[in-house]
């Protein structure tokens, strides 16, 4: 039905290379362009990836909107034939134009590129998307400085490939954890807290990990009293080792974001076919994560104990768990399968 696509080159890079990446496994890489040509009727783009779909009979507009919010960008939707969509809930249903919206699982930043393939592409696009135009831009990552870190961001990523857990397998009794400790997000981090704590007080567990500080982020604000100092993570990890020690951890922990959104976290773990353990989701999946078969949620943050002590003695259920959720990645949540889904509703 579609031969090619063509992405808008003004989308934000880091956020649509899980979606790029699932053009060229459906596509073909020769099959994907990048051109302006198709969204002159689209000015709001803010944290969105447009792209059409061209057929032999027929063009299709598709919107990917992966931001923390579960409303919609009005002037995306009218756009659009499609609009996908992760963190949809039930107000994002009320739209008027909700026949549009499809829900899509949570993604995360991948390379797509080889060095000298993102310098063309940032360079091209730069031109292409007339970014030196958007110095003061409202949007962000339309203003030079950032469009070009985007960029960059990816060099530090990896392939989807590397995410595989067939490369690394976990090691006995080590759990690793690192989160950012977020300013004024005291649900998530006291969450995040409780989990830390009971992993670190286990003398069955050799856990490595805790708050990670972002300096800038907390300025002159004081860390709260009740995270205790050595519970605090200064030190840095690149990307890749960042991903070899979540392989390494015979299980995760996964709370909801900002916006109570689905992060990074939860895509990548379903990648690496990891145990979740997991706070309640408040946003909708288009095929539900269940509980016990490919997740194990906790509704309190007093259950984390109980859950940690399950997981760490039940290698079976483990297992279980681990196999699950990359099953499910790869019939849902893969990037082939996230752009395929959106194709089939313009087949039915």
């Amino acid at each position: 039905m579609f031969y090619k696509a063509i992405i808008d080159p003004r989308s934000t890079i880091n956020y649509s290379s899980y979606y790029i990446q699932g053009l060229y496994d459906l596509f073909g890489k020769k099959n994907i362009s990048f051109s302006s040509s198709y969204f002159s009727g689209l000015k709001e783009i803010d944290m969105l990836m447009a792209f059409v779909l061209i057929g032999k009979k027929n063009t299709q507009k598709i919107i990917i909107d992966y931001r923390d919010q579960s409303d919609v960008i009005e002037e995306a939707i009218l756009w659009s034939d499609i609009y996908a969509k992760i963190n949809v809930d039930t107000t994002t249903r009320k739209h008027s134009l909700s026949e549009k919206i499809i829900n899509i699982p949570p993604s995360f930043a991948i390379k797509i590129w080889t060095p000298i393939e993102l310098i063309y592409h940032l360079c091209n696009n730069f031109i292409k998307a007339n970014i030196f135009k958007h110095y003061k831009s409202s949007n962000i990552h339309l203003r030079p400085s950032k469009w070009i870190r985007n960029y960059l961001s990816l060099l530090k990523r990896q392939t989807i490939r590397d995410y595989s857990i067939q490369n690394q397998s976990s090691e006995e009794n080590y759990v690793f954890f690192v989160s950012t400790l977020w300013p004024g997000q005291n649900n998530t981090n006291e969450d995040r807290h409780q989990y830390i704590f009971t992993c670190n007080q286990k003398h069955e567990i050799n856990f490595e990990g805790g708050f990670f500080i972002n300096k800038k982020m907390w300025g002159t604000t004081p860390i709260p009293n009740s995270i205790s100092q050595k519970l605090l993570y200064y030190k840095y990890l690149s990307n890749k080792n960042y991903i070899n020690n979540i392989k390494k951890s015979i299980f995760v922990y996964n709370t909801p974001a900002v916006h109570n959104c689905h992060g990074w976290k939860l895509g990548e773990f379903l990648c690496m076919g990891k145990a979740i353990i997991s706070a309640p989701l408040t946003k909708e999946l288009p095929v539900s994560l269940d509980h016990g078969k490919h997740i194990y949620y906790i509704n309190e943050k007093q259950d984390i104990g109980k859950a940690v002590a399950l997981l760490l003695e039940d290698k079976d259920f483990r297992h279980n768990l681990e196999r699950n959720a990359r099953t499910y990645y790869e019939n849902f949540a893969s990037p082939k399968k996230v752009i395929d889904s959106i194709i089939q509703h313009f087949i039915t």
